[in-house]
């Protein structure tokens, strides 16, 4: 009798334990798999349209995480997803402290000035987008900057900067912080710093040493509003490291995320301006989006319009 008692007790205690370990995990969006598509099958090129997501990161009074929509191995979107919720009482503080360094050597990191302003989350991509045949993005960085960050009068005010990198991740975080512009060290400054080649980089978009430590150099669009007296909404920079193209940035205000829900759908993509080559083979888009989807709840930053080079 007693061992049926402990096996019994036993039965029930490992029933209550695995209640709360699903309890525990990132559960997908009630009606989060739009219509006409199912949830992506890793490695199943062939299932048609679907749709996927990554594991999520709080933020605010939500969670964020990245999403895609799959047709048959090809790219469609992929994205990180902000909920409303994310995008309430978001941290107020000017950085977490993420990359410091004590520039004036008095033993302490100031946040106010030995850190950058920024606050990251750090978001995989779905499993079925890794195992597309040709996918050159491996994970995605989230940057919430509450005072916006330089140059001044142009990205200075509340946004998400949403990093999709080609660039493997540890690489990226060997870039180390230091004394010099951005807060990085002065040799991989110069590292950041290293021109892409023209036939690699698109015309407008210019290198003028706007680098962070672990991230690397920005090449903003010089002929995008905010650098000719227009009040900063969106644009689109790539980033560069040892004069290769490591990421893709669309930069959204925190107002116009929130004000996705009611923006005209008609204006919702711009152009990804396109190098005359890439220098990795692979799907790259040509244009990216900021549109509310009211099925996931939630306003998506995008990649879209992808296409296959090499």
């Amino acid at each position: 009798m007693a061992s049926r008692l402990l096996r019994a007790a036993l039965r029930l205690a490992l029933a209550i334990g695995a209640v709360a370990s699903a309890a525990a995990l990132p559960v997908t969006p009630a009606a989060a798999v739009p219509a006409g598509s199912v949830p992506c099958i890793p490695g199943a090129l062939r299932q048609g349209l679907c749709s996927a997501f990554g594991r999520p990161e709080r933020l605010g009074d939500g969670l964020v995480r990245t999403y895609a929509r799959l047709d048959g191995g090809r790219p469609l979107a992929v994205g990180v997803l902000y909920p409303d919720a994310a995008l309430r009482d978001l941290p107020t503080a000017m950085t977490d402290g993420h990359h410091c360094y004590d520039v004036d050597g008095d033993g302490r990191t100031d946040p106010e000035t030995e850190c950058l302003a920024n606050h990251e989350r750090v978001l995989a991509l779905p499993r079925a987008v890794l195992g597309l045949p040709g996918m050159p993005l491996r994970w995605v960085l989230v940057n919430w900057n509450p005072m916006g960050h330089p140059p001044a009068g142009v990205y200075d005010r509340p946004h998400f900067d949403t990093h999709f990198y080609l660039q493997p991740k540890a690489e990226r975080d060997a870039i180390r912080p230091g004394p010099c512009r951005g807060m990085m060290n002065c040799a991989d400054y110069a590292t950041a710093t290293r021109p892409v080649p023209d036939a690699y980089l698109p015309a407008d978009h210019q290198n003028r040493g706007q680098t962070e430590a672990g991230m690397g150099n920005h090449l903003p669009d010089l002929t995008s509003p905010e650098w000719h007296g227009a009040g900063f909404t969106r644009t689109f920079l790539y980033g560069s490291y040892d004069a290769r193209i490591t990421f893709l940035e669309p930069m959204v205000s925190l107002a116009t995320l929130r004000g996705a829900r009611t923006a005209d759908p008609a204006a919702a993509c711009s152009p990804v301006k396109q190098p005359k080559a890439w220098q990795q083979p692979g799907w790259y888009p040509r244009s990216y989006c900021v549109r509310y989807r009211p099925e996931l709840r939630a306003a998506a930053v995008t990649l879209e319009d992808f296409v296959r080079h090499g």
